[in-house]
């Protein structure tokens, strides 16, 4: 499939399946994250899994986007472990949190 037919095929969930994934399934997703390249290789991003009812209560309090997902994952990154550019007016912290989560989406 080239990347015009995915587009083209791309849709928005806004209702998950009250399933839980495997471990496996989990797994998987985790090292795709975990193999995601980054900023002179530092791999500075966190990936949190949340499944518990008072971890995902937490979640929906700060977003309505959640939509029944049994599972979320937040990226995050240790900020004082990221590349900075020359000039140091930018790093790569939002960048290589954003490869991480499209690896592992």
């Amino acid at each position: 499939m080239d990347f015009l037919e995915l587009a083209k095929s791309r849709y928005s969930c806004k209702k998950f399946d009250s399933r839980q994934i495997s471990k496996e399934q989990l797994d998987s997703i985790l090292e795709a994250g975990r193999l995601a390249p980054t900023a002179k290789n530092l791999q500075e991003q966190h990936v949190y899994v949340v499944q518990s009812a008072e971890g995902l209560a937490k979640v929906d309090a700060l977003t309505p986007c959640r939509y029944g997902a049994p599972t979320m994952l937040i990226v995050a990154f240790d900020k004082n472990n990221v590349f900075t550019y020359p000039g140091q007016k930018y790093d790569s912290g939002i960048e290589d949190a954003t490869i991480v989560t499209t690896h592992s989406g």
